[in-house]
């Protein structure tokens, strides 16, 4: 019987190893071994060189960096509330009985952006705003350079991860809208509500969970943000400081082979990827007495 009591408790185990093998070697052997980096000079080859707080003093010292955090929480501010917002609409407009037919329609339309490799669709977006040859700019008979004109450059960044990402959020509020019954609803309208009361007060409050999970991703999304403005505006090892963002900081160094200062960029992108999330925490997770 203790045997059998052992063999049940060991067998989870011995199906998760795999997994956990993959977890020790591909990640957390790599982050401790960056957080060691982040403390030294080291440039790939030869000795390290012990350098303490000197790599994040660098970091923080180099006006590049300051630049790219402050585009950074542009792109996170300006289209963290829009994607929320949209996305919870299209998912209550797809949950209502009239929409509940045409949803096995829309949802895969609305989804395609999410489905598109990034690369492939900030290509497609940077011939679409082009000057000379952009859809944009050939329908309207009009020449802005979405592009390269500096007022305008991270909006454009912005609507196109409002565009990309609104689809997955949307079936993540779709998902948690089946938790909302209906019972409450039909309790809800007899009661007098209206859609806009029935929403406030019994749906909102049923999903903060939901609500509460889509802001901690896409905030760490969102610091993490890379692909979009250097695919779309061609950053590169170009200095372009109106667009780069934090990961652009740890590529040029990484390319310059400074990889202690690379490494002190990817942990403070951590730190303050667990910032935001404790935050959300706090404003979301609070629990109503």
């Amino acid at each position: 019987m203790k045997k059998r009591y052992s063999k049940e408790i060991l067998v989870p185990y011995l199906y998760i190893t795999p997994f956990m093998i993959s977890f020790i070697i591909f990640f957390l052997v790599p982050a401790a071994y960056s957080l060691v980096l982040s403390f030294h000079r080291y440039r790939g080859f030869g000795p390290m060189t012990f350098m303490g707080l000197r790599n994040y003093i660098t970091l923080f010292t180099y006006s590049g960096f300051w630049l790219s955090l402050r585009n950074t929480f542009f792109y996170f501010f300006l289209h963290t509330i829009p994607t929320i917002f949209v996305a919870f609409v299209l998912a209550y407009m797809l949950q209502s009985k009239l929409m509940r037919g045409i949803q096995k329609y829309y949802k895969p339309v609305l989804f395609l952006p999410q489905v598109i490799p990034i690369v492939a669709t900030a290509l497609v977006w940077r011939i679409i705003l082009s000057r000379d040859t952009g859809v944009i700019n050939q329908i309207f008979g009009t020449s802005i350079d979405f592009l390269d004109e500096p007022s305008i450059q991270r909006w454009m960044a912005v609507v196109i991860l409002i565009w990309r990402a609104t689809g997955w959020y949307m079936v993540v509020f779709l998902a948690g809208l089946t938790t909302v019954s209906e019972e409450l609803h039909d309790a809800s309208l007899i009661d007098g509500a209206s859609t806009f009361q029935h929403i406030i007060k019994v749906v909102l409050p049923i999903m903060k969970p939901i609500f509460l999970f889509t802001f901690i991703m896409n905030g760490i999304g969102s610091i993490k943000i890379f692909t979009e403005p250097t695919i779309l505006f061609n950053i590169g090892a170009e200095f372009r400081p109106n667009v780069m963002t934090l990961m652009n900081v740890m590529l040029s160094n990484l390319n310059g082979a400074n990889f202690g200062v690379a490494s002190a960029t990817g942990w403070f992108v951590f730190l303050l990827a667990l910032l935001i999330t404790f935050i959300w925490l706090r404003v979301l997770g609070k629990k109503e007495e």
